[in-house]
Order: C-alpha cells, then structure tokens, then sequence
C-alpha cells in the first residue's frame, strides 16, 4: 500500500499546509505535509514532515481533518521552538505522543488531552459528522 500511495501522502512545497486524502486498499490515508523554512537550521534550508492518519474506508475522513491540522500545527510549533522533531534527545518521544494519541482518539471519548512538554498541551476531540441533509417533501 505504501508503495502505491507514497507519492500522493509525502508531497513537496506545493501541498504543504494541506490536507490530503487518499482512498484506496478499504482505506483513507490523511496526510498534512508541513514544510518549516529556516536557512541556517536545516542541512537543506528546510524540514518538510508529514503527519497522518489511516482510517477503515467505512468512516468518514472529514472529521480528522481538523485534527489532523491542529496536530501538525502543535508539531511545527514545537520543532520551531525546541526542535522537538529533529533533536536526538527529543525524538524517541514522537513515537510515544502518537501511540498515546492513537489509543486516546479510539478511546470511548474519542479525546485526546497530552502533556506534551513544560509548555505544550495537545488537545484533540473527535466530533461526528452531520448527518446529510434530507430531501425536501414533495
């Protein structure tokens, strides 16, 4: 699946700050390229990364699409004033933050409320989709 999808979810500049979605496989591939811009910072005068999420083809993407950008906000903001992403001594904590998220959001509450850092707080809320609007009366 990686392979067939890998060069829609993992862009360039042109869909940075954009949510993507891709369906195919019985899923929906979320992805969000964030592209953080500093000459004297990054070996290529930038860091492009992308956050994503991989639901069943049966449940509605539109819904993560806020917490998807919210999430990649909190990590752009982060890595801009602490290198959270790209220090060696902060990065074996992504994966922790994401597997607590991952278990938060299909938690009964669908919530996810992390202390990520002194001063970072993440707070997600997965809400339903509205219901589609009913055809008028004849």
């Amino acid at each position: 699946v990686f392979s067939a999808t890998s060069e829609y979810i993992i862009t360039g500049n042109e869909l940075a700050n954009q949510t993507i979605t891709v369906s195919t496989h019985g899923m929906h591939i979320l992805s969000r390229p964030t592209i953080i811009c500093n000459e004297r910072r990054y070996e290529r005068n930038s860091l492009l990364f992308a956050l994503g999420f991989v639901l069943r083809r049966n449940i509605d993407p539109r819904p993560y699409w806020p917490l998807l950008s919210n999430l990649s906000s909190t990590f752009r903001h982060m890595e801009v004033e602490s290198e959270f992403l790209t220090n060696p001594t902060s990065r074996p904590r992504i994966q922790i933050v994401l597997e607590d998220i991952l278990i938060s959001l299909n938690s009964k509450q669908k919530d996810c409320h992390l202390l990520l850092d002194d001063a970072n707080l993440l707070n997600l809320q997965l809400f339903k989709p509205p219901p589609p609007p009913t055809p008028p009366v004849p």
